[in-house]
């Protein structure tokens, strides 16, 4: 029997979002009031003479000996009475009796609390812990406090789901509104449902970490027998998890690497200068023409994307600017805003999160960035879009795009939450009847449709605060079918080219294109090319893994004869 595959990953665009706020963890108080520390788990010995202790409800922590258990080295420079710290080249360094320190010989930062030199031995305040890279899980007026590395941490959390103590991995890790929204019961059949497409879970490995406005955002590599997938968390600064991802594993260098071609430049250029959220871009650049070139804009599929839209073995964005460049059109594509702001998209700012601020109002800016160029023809700015970028080509344009035209890269008419069913649901039907969790499965995604449907009799404020709807927010989904692409397609009178890959298993050849036609049927500027053997990317593919996300992992690149379409069509309406 063939092993299934991805079962339940394509829950929201192949991922999974488990997202919340911020809570003040709970830490139980040493019953004789000894203040304890434990590193990695493992609860530290000291002698009576260097134990932490309580300044206030501070925790302050004998530096040497968490060092050695934490893996930092540690220095005392008696000549300024300070305290040196180093660490994976960063080093730190820090005057006693105050709560400043300098990185690398010339940033200064403040935490809460000093260094102080007691009993011969130096303390510091538990929050220079978490300041240098450390997650610590404080509790005020608590006499006991947890450490870890984020490798630790990540692993600790992997156990406990590989070992099926779902309730405490909840208790332990969750934050109170991550409890709350998400049981033990989804958990585990989520878990299951991984398991089953890929064996047996092994360890973590590759894990990156990084820290903002005392968050912390750990990524790494989960490897289970027969594959692997990314594991996200998103720490808050009480040492509780606020966001939980799993996706499809992408090596960032698998991508064929595409020399520039002759004769075209890129430019780093800023896409929303001067607002609450620049992104970086690059506008890529033809041969000079001695007149105004026409350009275009590329729109990112969903989740988070760099200007590339790099996912699995995949560059199409740079694919395409490079083969459009060649054929005398600039173009512009730009980093995702969930790229480049993380945070904003994550606990409880999810809950209100729109495609106005996700993609529309970075797409209309991308466009007025074109417009203003003077080597760039005004009237000839296109719009492509991929994916969901597809689906909201038709509102950026209506919401102050202002296209010359729309090229609909495997986008859809349809609402994104019916794509998502019928994903899942795809998946589901080809698993053995035999796998106990096949049924459970395809109740869970049944429900998910119940709650979607349900979305139009909530008001604004009701689905800001409903459960999550297949793993996004309620609102998201809300917000989205209240400019239907259907609607807002049918008003179109401008040129439109809808192309599709026939082996898309993502958005559908035999659905969502015979949609595009109808809704698009008054439309005598409306064009359609259907590309056989192209997958979701318009990559071609056939060997182990086709028709499902493995084939991604296989490098590849955009089909030429879809970019040169792409071109001449452009061409055409500049005319």
């Amino acid at each position: 029997m063939r092993r299934p595959r991805r079962f339940l990953l394509s829950m929201l665009a192949c991922s999974l979002l488990l997202s919340a706020g911020f809570v003040t963890p709970r830490v139980a108080q040493a019953a004789d009031n000894k203040v304890t520390l434990s590193v990695n788990g493992e609860v530290l010995k000291f002698p009576a003479a260097e134990a932490p202790y309580l300044e206030g409800t501070m925790i302050m922590v004998p530096v040497r000996k968490a060092g050695e258990a934490l893996g930092f080295q540690t220095a005392y420079i008696k000549e300024s009475s300070s305290l040196q710290i180093k660490l994976s080249g960063i080093e730190l360094l820090m005057k006693l009796g105050g709560g400043q320190f300098i990185l690398n010989g010339k940033d200064t930062l403040t935490i809460e609390g000093a260094a102080v030199l007691k009993n011969n031995r130096i303390y510091v305040p538990l929050p220079l812990l978490d300041e240098i890279g450390y997650i610590t899980k404080p509790g005020p007026g608590s006499a006991q406090a947890e450490v870890s590395t984020p490798q630790n941490y990540t692993e600790s959390v992997m156990k406990l789901l590989a070992s099926g103590q779902y309730e405490a991995l909840s208790d332990r890790f969750f934050s109170t509104e991550v409890r709350n929204n998400l049981s033990s019961l989804k958990l585990q059949q989520v878990w299951e449902g991984f398991t089953a497409a890929y064996g047996e879970y092994g360890k973590v490995g590759s894990l990156k970490s990084s820290r903002d406005n005392g968050r912390y955002s750990l990524s790494g590599t989960a490897v289970f027998a027969h594959g692997k997938l990314t594991v996200t968390l998103t720490v808050n600064s009480s040492g509780q998890i606020q966001g939980l991802w799993f996706a499809p594993y992408e090596d960032p260098q698998a991508a064929p690497e595409l020399a520039l071609p002759a004769g075209v430049t890129e430019e780093a250029v800023t896409v929303g200068a001067g607002t609450s959220h620049p992104l970086k871009g690059i506008l890529t650049l033809p041969k000079a023409s001695g007149k105004p070139l026409p350009s275009i804009v590329l729109v990112h599929g969903s989740g988070i994307s760099d200007l590339n839209e790099a996912a699995y073995a995949y560059k199409p964005f740079r694919d395409i600017a490079y083969g459009l460049a060649e054929q005398g059109i600039a173009v512009l594509r730009y980093d995702k805003r969930g790229y480049s702001y993380p945070q904003e998209f994550m606990g409880s700012a999810a809950a209100s999160v729109t495609v106005k601020e996700e993609t529309v109002e970075d797409a209309i800016a991308a466009a007025a960035l074109l417009k203003k160029d003077k080597r760039l023809d005004a009237a000839q700015v296109y719009l492509a879009g991929h994916s969901l970028g597809g689906m909201l080509g038709p509102r950026i344009d209506a919401d102050g795009g202002n296209f010359a035209g729309l090229i609909l890269l495997a986008g859809s008419p349809r609402s994104l939450w019916e794509i998502i069913y019928d994903q899942n649901m795809r998946v589901i039907s080809r698993l053995d009847d035999a796998i106990p969790a096949k049924a459970e499965a395809a109740s869970s995604v049944n429900a998910e449709l119940a709650k979607a449907k349900a979305l139009p009799a909530l008001t604004d404020e009701q689905a800001k605060a409903a459960p999550a709807v297949f793993g996004a927010a309620a609102y998201y989904f809300k917000e989205m079918d209240q400019h239907s692409t259907a609607e807002l397609g049918r008003k179109l009178t401008k040129p439109v080219l809808v192309m599709q890959g026939s082996d898309d298993f993502q958005v559908y050849a035999d659905v969502d294109y015979p949609l595009w036609k109808d809704v698009l049927k008054n439309n005598s500027l409306a064009e359609f090319k259907l590309y056989p053997g192209l997958n979701h990317f318009f990559v071609g593919y056939e060997g182990a893994g086709a028709g499902t996300p493995d084939e991604y992992n296989v490098p590849g690149m955009v089909d030429e004869q879809v970019i040169k379409d792409m071109g001449q069509w452009i061409l055409k309406q500049s005319r």
